[in-house]
């Protein structure tokens, strides 16, 4: 693993200005060492050890599934469309990769069918993003809500498309097994805090 952080190693190759420092491999070498013999490791480091790239590349050599989890989504997004995309082509690491938000973020297809049921309750405009939200459902991959253009961010629709840690059916739900926001199965994840707090209290295991 360290040798990813050589000054001839795979980042120092692929990533310009890259500058490898000790305390980065020693870091790195700590964490891949943990992750193959399974042990946990709190690590400490002080600005400017290059945390993300060290925690990032061993993650991405294990030959197994790994969590990535953040406080924050700006840190998740800036972890997912930035130093996540430029350490993974430096390492050629050709698996799978995914953002995972929480449950709210994703369109819940048992709520969509039960709202559409009980569609002529709703009011006109709602109604109009409903059809839209259906014909969105279709064709979206992932369910993750702010892909969608059709249907304004602030519109009443969504609360009622979308699901809770509180009215979530989980592995009740008769729609369980094409659920968008438990169906990606994985080789590295990146989710929040909290998010990896409600896998655990939901008891998902993959």
């Amino acid at each position: 693993m360290t040798d990813d952080f050589a000054t001839d190693g795979a980042l120092a190759q692929a990533i310009t200005g890259f500058n490898p420092r000790e305390s980065q491999r020693q870091m790195a070498a700590a964490i891949s060492e943990s992750i193959d013999a399974k042990q946990q490791l709190v690590v400490e480091a002080g600005t400017g050890t290059g945390k993300t790239f060290a925690y990032l590349a061993p993650a991405l050599r294990a030959d197994c599934k790994v969590i990535i989890s953040t406080g924050s989504k700006a840190l998740q997004d800036q972890l997912y469309s930035r130093d996540l995309p430029t350490v993974a082509t430096a390492l050629k690491y050709k698996g799978k990769l995914a953002l995972l938000k929480g449950r709210s973020n994703y369109l819940c297809l048992e709520r969509l069918e039960q709202q559409s049921l009980a569609g002529g309750e709703l009011a006109s405009e709602t109604l109009v993003d409903l059809v839209r939200l259906r014909g969105w459902s279709a064709e979206t991959v992932d369910g993750d809500i702010s892909t969608c253009g059709e249907v304004a961010e602030d519109s009443f629709v969504w609360p009622l498309v979308t699901s809770t840690n509180d009215n979530c059916l989980g592995s009740d739900c008769p729609l369980y097994k094409d659920c968008l926001w438990s169906k990606p199965a994985v080789g590295r994840w990146m989710l929040m805090w909290w998010w990896l707090t409600t896998i655990y209290s939901w008891r998902i295991w993959w």
